[in-house]
């Protein structure tokens, strides 16, 4: 089974998607090489899109691959970064009223 000796949170991303959409976006990368990162490698991406004014949203969490998913620290990670796109949401909500 593959593993990350490394992993870091990217940025928290927002946006408007092309259809005028509100968007946030988190990422976990993972590399092996401690002294050259430039290995990064997506292994979680986490996000939300909003529709009808706030009423509804899509989450997503879409994981590289099957090791990704099945590793336990990974996928504690991808929880915690779930709940920080999920605050950002709702503080884009409060603040849009």
């Amino acid at each position: 089974m593959k593993s990350w000796a490394y992993t870091e949170d990217g940025y928290l991303v927002a946006g408007i998607t092309e259809n005028g959409l509100p968007y946030f976006e988190k990422k976990l990368l993972g590399w092996n090489d401690h002294k050259d990162p430039s290995n990064k490698e997506d292994l979680v991406v986490i996000s939300a899109v909003i529709y009808d004014d706030g009423t509804q949203m899509v989450l997503k969490n879409i994981y590289a691959s099957e090791e990704a998913f099945a590793n336990p620290l990974i996928r504690k990670k991808g929880e915690e970064m779930e709940q920080v796109v999920l605050n950002e949401v709702k503080l884009w909500l409060n603040g849009a009223e």
